[in-house]
């Protein structure tokens, strides 16, 4: 599925100030223009105090070469039984390969929107209320997963 990087979307944000509840501030901006302020947003997150958001030198650290990772992803989607749902592994290996391939290229926006699609396919398999730069996700859940494997 193709998404246009210049469609308008509506976007309302609230904010918790304190115990209380702002008013919400909704603008129209276009897909582009959302994508960047969640990747703000996601930023700003990790340097508030929160959890930190591994780089991907570092998530990416113990990984398996691309090629490898490749040949993983194809198998696993070749080998599974017709009808049944891909685990979280495939998932999760997926969406880092597309990364690693997008971080090749930053310039590659057809690299990067397939790195970000499979982020979020990763999010919505984890059914994570997690706000930030998918990608940003996709480094943190596999540096978990690396460190147990």
């Amino acid at each position: 599925m193709s998404v246009d990087p210049n469609e308008i979307v509506a976007v309302e944000m609230r904010w918790d100030v304190g115990g209380w509840m702002s008013t919400a501030y909704s603008r129209d901006i276009t897909r582009e223009q959302l994508g960047d302020l969640l990747k703000q947003i996601g930023d700003m997150a990790a340097t508030a105090g929160g959890e930190q958001w591994p780089v991907p030198e570092t998530a990416y650290a113990e990984a398996p070469g691309v090629v490898y990772e490749i040949g993983w992803v194809a198998h696993y989607a070749a080998n599974r039984p017709l009808g049944t749902e891909a685990v979280r592994e495939f998932w999760l290996r997926k969406a880092a390969l597309l990364d690693r391939i997008a971080l090749g290229d930053p310039d590659d926006r057809a690299a990067v929107q397939l790195a970000i699609e499979a982020a979020g396919r990763l999010r919505d398999f984890d059914d994570s209320g997690v706000i930030c730069d998918p990608r940003h996700y996709v480094r943190q859940q596999y540096a978990r997963w690396a460190k147990d494997q």
